[in-house]
């Protein structure tokens, strides 16, 4: 039987069919908010060389054609087509052989990976073809519902490829590497730095808003008086996954937490004058990208663009070309656009040592691990405060420090300057 390791590039490859294939497939999709779910119905063809072509109906009976060569034109019914999305949002298990429509599969079982930035549900089963790679049929799981289903309801696959089927962008080792399929859980000791050029991501971002009826008309709106600062942080970041980690601000975050310890049931927030306790719960959402670049998987044009040495780990560097993308900063929380992302990815760990994210051809972003190791101190998981030190579990108001009435104050004196300062600006507006 293979291990997930076998299976993680055969899912990636399906994007590069070695052999034609025709059949007849169905989707179906959840929405909550509007009358009825999104289904869809037709018949479709793909060939080497990234052809596709389909004839689909939709569930109000509208009827489209669609094509594809290479990457130019959607893929019809791409999650069947193109599973590499499964590696990029879920974890993944081989849950057994299979058999659907007369092809030999494998069954597979998923959770949602935390560094996902999908909104599929939090589980996944699916049968892929053993030959293919392609998905026979998948079900989507959000809260034990199902939110979203696929499966062909015929298929027929043609001997020896009608054209030129090309290269995958990554070899077998790298997609193995990306998803960490081979590798064991993560256990990594460094020191994390984020650099983020605020500035200029605003300028960039103002520019392209200003280019916008939207942006014109309501300039006076979102334009800023001032640029913000740049950021620069360093934090000791310690992980012992699935749910152990803590992060150790090196220069004072303050009003942050200057420490955030996790044990897999509890999570400590310490701050100079209080320390809070607050149920466990996972690594913030900005770490992930850096210890789980299985995302780059998905939706992205990648680039092995050799090697490189980062701290004097050597590393896979990769090149992703993203449409649009927000990233989010590790350490500040900071979310900027970008539209190229520039990794290296430890040989040994298949961690992000360091990401260079850029809009336009700038820098915005960039991340970089330094002194790492695979050897994490166990206890340094739980913090035992000091005798007098004050403990804090009563809530976000009272790890703040603040009564409820007087937080109720100061979200009513906020309120009143944001609306005295668009009141100003209202006032001051141009007139026609």
């Amino acid at each position: 039987m293979p291990e997930m390791s076998d299976l993680a590039p055969l899912l990636y490859r399906s994007r590069w069919l070695q052999s034609s294939l025709a059949g007849e497939a169905r989707s179906r999709r959840e929405r909550p908010r509007f009358d009825g779910p999104e289904e869809l119905t037709g018949r479709l063809s793909a060939a080497p060389g990234g052809q596709y072509r389909a004839d689909l109906v939709d569930e109000s009976g509208h009827r489209e054609q669609v094509s594809c060569d290479r990457w130019a034109g959607p893929i019809p019914f791409p999650r069947l087509l193109s599973p590499a999305w499964l590696l990029a949002h879920f974890d993944l298990e081989f849950t057994g052989a299979a058999e659907y429509l007369g092809r030999p599969g494998y069954s597979l079982a998923g959770s949602r990976r935390r560094a996902s930035r999908g909104r599929d549900g939090d589980g996944v089963t699916a049968v892929v073809d053993a030959e293919l790679g392609v998905l026979l049929r998948y079900e989507v799981t959000d809260r034990g519902r199902r939110s979203e289903s696929a499966e062909f309801t015929s298929l027929a696959v043609a001997a020896g490829p009608e054209a030129e089927p090309g290269s995958p962008d990554l070899s077998d080792d790298q997609v193995r590497l990306l998803c960490r399929s081979a590798l064991g859980p993560l256990r990594l000791s460094a020191e994390l730095r984020e650099r983020a050029d605020v500035p200029t991501a605003v300028r960039l971002g103002q520019a392209a808003l200003a280019a916008t009826d939207l942006g014109r008309r309501t300039r006076w709106l979102w334009q800023l008086d001032e640029d913000p600062p740049p950021i620069d942080r360093a934090a000791r970041l310690q992980v012992a996954l699935p749910g152990c980690y803590r992060i150790d601000a090196i220069a004072d975050p303050a009003p942050e937490p200057a420490c955030l310890a996790c044990d897999g049931e509890h999570l400590w927030l310490v701050y100079p004058d209080r320390v809070a306790i607050r149920p466990g719960a996972p690594p913030p959402d900005g770490i992930w990208p850096v210890i789980d670049p299985a995302w780059l998987l998905d939706g992205y044009r990648l680039a092995a663009d050799g090697t490189a040495t980062v701290g004097g780990r050597p590393g896979l560097r990769l090149v992703a070309d993203p449409a649009d993308l927000l990233m989010r900063g590790p350490l500040s929380d900071t979310m900027l656009g970008v539209d190229r992302v520039e990794a290296t990815i430890d040989l040994e760990l298949g961690i992000a040592l360091r990401q260079v994210c850029s809009l336009e051809g700038h820098p915005v972003l960039g991340t970089e691990l330094s002194d790492v190791t695979a050897q994490v101190d166990r206890a340094a998981f739980r913090i035992d405060p000091a005798p007098g030190t004050r403990v804090i579990t009563g809530g976000l108001l009272a790890e703040a420090g603040r009564s409820p009435a007087r937080a109720a104050w100061m979200v009513a004196r906020g309120t009143t300057g944001i609306a005295l300062e668009l009141g100003r600006r209202w006032a001051a507006r141009p007139r026609p």
